[in-house]
């Protein structure tokens, strides 16, 4: 694409924290202070691609089908792309006066990714107990459970060919939870029971639609090193390839800022440009430097 485009992702958790009860009436003031900032970045870009999480909303339904069967991943991410892209959609267009569109998103996995034999995608509340019905971890500050569901990586998104089109006119939310999730073998593809990080779909949206800048929007300042540790450090700049060494050592938790600081290495990597981490409020302070952290080529 020629336009001038900056795609965010915009994390579950900076809208939802997963502490808490999860109401609507909590949803939409957290969707409305999102907005506000994504209407200032939306301003100052000719077009703006949202990709949101959904974990925490995944997470609730989960709960409230009264079984917490995993096998109907697939629909609980679509009700809560279409729940999250409504607010988001309207808040920003109300904001903007200009079109927004909300597109419910399809994304292929291979059916034969590692990640269907060891989940790591936290989703829903934190717990006090380890759930009896399905794997779990530890919060990084060992006060509670999250449980985890598979997120294999994503190898195409379906509609990217209606996105591509829809931003030549409009502000798009698309890629929400990552997408329905399918995935595909050799005898054809089918529903899978997982939740494809959102960080994964944003940075393979900005890779193909040639994105300017690639931002990813969470509940933290700064991808730190000795993240909940008694002196964790706040890490501002980071090459790709110390950025592919803390990973390697493990310095950023699976299924939280591990997907970001990879995702955002892939894309750098890919197109020489700029990913930058920082925490909803302070975005536009993160894209002039002065905040976050920036993943640089070098």
């Amino acid at each position: 694409m020629s336009l001038d485009l900056l795609v965010v992702a915009l994390g579950g958790n900076a809208v939802s924290p997963p502490r808490g009860p999860l109401t609507f009436a909590d949803e939409r003031t957290a969707i409305a202070s999102a907005a506000d900032e994504l209407s200032v970045l939306a301003r100052a870009s000719a077009r703006l691609l949202v990709v949101h999480g959904n974990g925490p909303q995944v997470g609730r339904l989960l709960v409230a089908s009264g079984v917490g069967d995993p096998e109907s991943l697939d629909l609980h991410v679509a009700q809560t792309q279409g729940e999250l892209g409504y607010l988001l959609a309207e808040a920003v267009e109300v904001r903007l006066g200009m079109p927004c569109a909300a597109l419910v998103t399809r994304v292929l996995v291979s059916k034969d990714d590692p990640a269907f034999e060891a989940p790591s995608k936290p989703i829903g509340g934190i717990l006090s107990a380890a759930p009896g019905n399905g794997p779990s971890v530890r919060t990084p500050n060992g006060v509670g459970f999250r449980r985890v569901v598979a997120s294999p990586r994503p190898v195409a998104v379906i509609e990217e060919a209606a996105i591509a089109e829809l931003l030549i006119r409009h502000h798009v939310v698309a890629g929400g939870g990552g997408g329905v999730p399918l995935a595909q073998g050799a005898d054809g593809r089918a529903p899978a029971a997982a939740v494809v990080d959102k960080d994964w779909v944003a940075s393979l949206l900005a890779h193909r639609l040639d994105a300017r800048r690639l931002v990813f929007v969470t509940d933290v300042d700064n991808a730190f090193a000795g993240f909940g540790s008694a002196q964790p450090r706040a890490l501002s700049r980071l090459a790709c390839d110390e950025a592919r060494e803390r990973l390697a050592r493990g310095e950023f938790a699976p299924g939280s800022m591990g997907p970001k600081v990879e995702a955002a290495v892939e894309f750098t990597e890919a197109t020489g440009r700029p990913s930058v981490i920082a925490r909803l409020g302070g975005v536009e302070r993160a894209l002039r430097g002065a905040g976050g952290t920036t993943i640089v080529a070098l």
